[in-house]
C-alpha cells in the first residue's frame, strides 16, 4: 500500500481497524475530517500536487453565478495546506454550474500543473451582484488559461481564449500527438472551440453544445472526436452527424467503446437516447429530465450497462424537482431495475466507484439526495452496499452541517479501490471500504514465485 510520505505513521494508525470494530461488522472507515476553514467549496479536483506520488485535494471556490474562479486550495487528503491562490472566503463555496479548473500534467514533464481560465471582462449587460450571469453581449479583453506549477501554486504560463470560453474545458487530441495535450473549451450553451497546445484556435463550432461533452476516437484515425448530445464533431471541427435540438441541450453525455470496436453515443435530457457512430438513434425512453448517463460494466451477465439518473421534473410551487429514480439498462434499452431516491433529491448526482475491488463489477455512488439524506452505493443489483454521511469538523455550528455537499471517487488510499470523497462549502471528508480485500498475489506466500 502506498502512503503519503511523512505520513506514514498517522495514516496507518488512522486507518487501523480495532478487533471491536470487525466483530460488529464495520464495512466503512472515516480516513479524514478535514478542517476546511474558510476555502470549503462545491468544487474539488483530485491530482498529486505536491510530487510525492499520492493524490492531492484541490478546492476552487467562485462567485455564486458565475464563472469567475476567486481562490484556490490545495491540501492532501489529511487536509494539510499545501497552498492556496487568491483570497478565501465562506461565501464563495458555492457553485451555480461546473468550473473551468483542471488538474493535468499540461507540459508533459511528470509533475502536474494547475489549469483554470480566468475570465474576460463582462462589458454588457452589467449585473447586480449574486445574479446568475451565463454570458455577456459585450467582452472587454479576452479570457485567459492560467497554468500554475502544481507544488507551488505560482504562475507558469497562460495563454489567450476566445473571450466568451469561460464555461468548463477538457484535454483532447486534436492533432494526432498520442497525447490529450489539446483542449476543447466553450462558454455555457452555444459555442465551442477547438484549441492547439500552443494556444492557437483551430476551429469553432456554434450549435447546442450542452454542459459537458464526451469525447472518444471515434473513427480510429489517432483523434479525437467531440460528442455534445444532438451533434458528432470531428477532430477538425467538421460536422458528423448533427440533429435538431429543438431549443434542448443534453444534461449529460458518454461515449463507450464496445469490444467489438463499435461505439454507442448516450446523451440525456428529457429522456435517455443511444445513437450509434452515425448518429442513427438505437433506443431512447422519454423520463422526465435524465441528469446524469454512465456506461460501465455494473453487473457480470454482459459486457456493458447504462446507469442513468432522472431527477424528475421541477416542482414551480416548492422550487424543487419530483423525486429523482435511478435506472439500470442492458445494452439494448432494456430496464433491468429502477430505484427511487428520497424526497426532495433534485440535484441528486452519481459517478462510478470502484468500492468492491479485485475485479469485481463497478457500483455507483449517489449522493445530494435529498435534505438530511446520506449518499449511497448501490451495486448492479440496485442493492445498497453502504451510505455514507457528511462528516464536519467538531468546531462546525449545526446550520454548517446541515449544509449541501457534493461527492466523487478516487483511489486516494492505494489500495485498489477507490475511495469516497464527500465535499462542500462546510467540511470534506473521505471514506474507505473496511472490508477485507483477497489479493491474490499476497495470501498463500511462497519463496517460489510463481507457484
Amino acid at each position: 500500500m502506498r502512503l503519503l510520505t511523512g505520513l506514514a505513521v498517522t495514516l496507518a494508525a488512522t486507518m487501523a481497524l480495532d478487533a471491536a470494530e470487525r466483530s460488529a461488522g464495520v464495512t466503512t472507515h472515516l480516513v479524514s475530517r478535514i478542517d476546511v476553514k474558510d476555502f470549503g467549496a462545491e468544487t474539488l479536483r483530485i491530482g498529486d500536487l505536491n510530487g510525492d506520488g499520492a493524490p492531492d485535494l484541490l478546492f476552487v471556490q467562485s462567485v455564486y453565478g458565475t464563472r469567475e474562479i476567486t481562490c484556490l486550495t490545495a491540501t492532501t487528503i489529511m487536509g494539510e495546506v499545501l497552498w492556496q491562490s487568491g483570497t478565501p472566503s465562506a461565501d464563495n463555496g458555492r457553485i451555480y454550474s461546473d468550473l473551468p479548473v483542471q488538474v493535468y500534467d499540461w507540459d508533459g514533464d511528470g509533475r502536474n500543473e494547475v489549469l483554470y481560465v480566468r475570465q474576460a471582462r463582462y462589458a454588457e449587460p452589467k449585473t447586480r451582484p449574486g445574479a446568475v450571469r451565463e454570458r455577456a453581449d459585450r467582452y472587454e479583453g479576452n479570457a485567459t488559461m492560467v497554468v500554475l506549477d502544481g507544488k507551488s501554486g505560482k504562475e507558469k504560463g497562460s495563454f489567450a481564449l476566445p473571450a466568451p470560453a469561460d464555461d468548463c474545458f477538457l484535454f483532447l487530441d486534436l492533432t494526432g500527438r498520442g497525447r490529450r495535450e489539446d483542449l476543447l473549451v466553450k462558454d455555457r450553451y452555444w459555442n465551442m472551440w477547438g484549441v492547439s497546445h500552443e494556444g492557437k484556435v483551430l476551429w469553432q463550432w456554434t450549435g447546442s453544445v450542452g454542459h459537458f461533452p464526451a469525447y472518444g476516437d471515434i473513427d480510429g484515425d489517432g483523434r479525437d472526436e467531440v460528442f455534445v448530445g444532438f451533434a458528432l464533431i470531428d477532430h477538425d471541427g467538421k460536422v458528423v452527424f448533427q440533429k435538431d435540438a429543438r431549443g434542448g441541450h443534453q444534461d449529460a453525455a458518454y461515449a463507450a467503446r464496445l469490444r467489438d470496436g463499435t461505439w454507442r453515443l448516450l446523451f440525456g435530457n428529457h429522456g435517455i437516447h443511444c445513437l450509434a457512430a452515425d448518429g442513427k438513434e438505437l433506443w431512447h425512453h422519454p423520463l422526465g429530465e435524465a441528469q446524469h448517463v454512465l456506461a460501465d460494466r455494473f453487473r457480470d451477465d454482459s459486457e456493458v450497462q447504462f446507469m442513468v439518473l432522472d431527477r424528475g421534473r421541477v416542482r414551480k410551487d416548492r422550487g424543487e424537482g419530483t423525486r429523482s429514480d435511478l435506472y439500470l439498462y442492458d445494452l439494448n434499452g432494456r430496464e433491468l431495475w429502477r430505484r427511487g431516491q428520497p424526497e426532495g433529491g433534485w440535484a441528486a448526482a452519481i459517478v462510478p466507484i470502484d468500492w468492491l475491488g479485485g475485479g469485481k463489477p463497478r457500483c455507483v455512488l449517489a449522493y445530494s439526495r435529498g435534505p438530511g439524506q446520506p449518499s449511497a452505493i448501490y451495486d448492479g443489483d440496485g442493492n445498497i452496499v453502504d451510505t455514507f454521511e457528511m462528516q464536519c469538523t467538531p468546531d462546525r455550528s449545526p446550520q454548517d452541517r446541515q449544509a449541501h455537499y457534493y461527492g466523487t471517487r478516487a483511489d486516494v488510499w492505494g489500495d485498489s479501490r477507490e475511495e469516497v470523497i464527500l465535499f462542500g462549502p462546510r467540511g470534506a471528508c473521505t471514506y474507505a471500504n473496511a472490508r477485507p480485500l483477497a489479493v491474490p498475489t499476497l495470501y498463500n506466500n511462497t519463496l517460489y514465485p510463481g507457484m
